[in-house]
């Protein structure tokens, strides 16, 4: 029986920067399902599992998180302090991609739990291998190219 493909969560107010992070992330990992939201407060909507996020089956719970620092309402550093204070942890690596090169922010979003704060690059092939080398730090390579291989004979 094949396991469930594992799901990473994007929380992203650029839509186009959510879909080319979800791209970079299926190209580095072929099979994983990508959910995006379109800000923080979509984001602890899906973590927390309430609608319209509260089937699990539909929306499982993510392998990984990629979390932006600066967007509207409710930023990457409410999200990150929302997480901390949950009772039970959620055991999900939260990566921040963020454009800020600004060594405040990235202490604090350190200090709040992110695993990781890395700089967003503006250059597509860059922000590609970044993803690439996040997604298979935290979540792993994709076996299905191989399996692949292996069933063709």
């Amino acid at each position: 029986m094949r396991a469930s493909a594992p799901t990473l969560l994007v929380i992203e107010d650029s839509q186009d920067q959510a879909i080319l992070v979800g791209a970079a992330a299926r190209r580095a990992h072929p099979g994983l399902e990508v959910r995006t939201a379109k800000d923080g407060l979509e984001g602890i909507a899906y973590l927390a599992g309430i609608p319209p996020f509260d089937d699990r089956r539909q929306h499982p719970l993510p392998r990984l998180v990629l979390l932006d620092l600066f967007m509207p309402e409710v930023d990457g550093f409410e999200v990150l302090s929302w997480i901390a204070d949950q009772p039970k942890p959620l055991g999900v690596p939260v990566v921040v991609l963020t454009a800020s090169a600004n060594v405040q922010d990235v202490t604090r979003a350190l200090g709040l739990g992110a695993t990781a704060v890395l700089q967003k690059p503006t250059d597509l092939y860059e922000l590609g291998d970044v993803v690439r080398t996040v997604v298979e730090r935290w979540i792993g390579k994709s076996e299905m190219i191989g399996a692949h291989i292996w069933a063709a004979g």
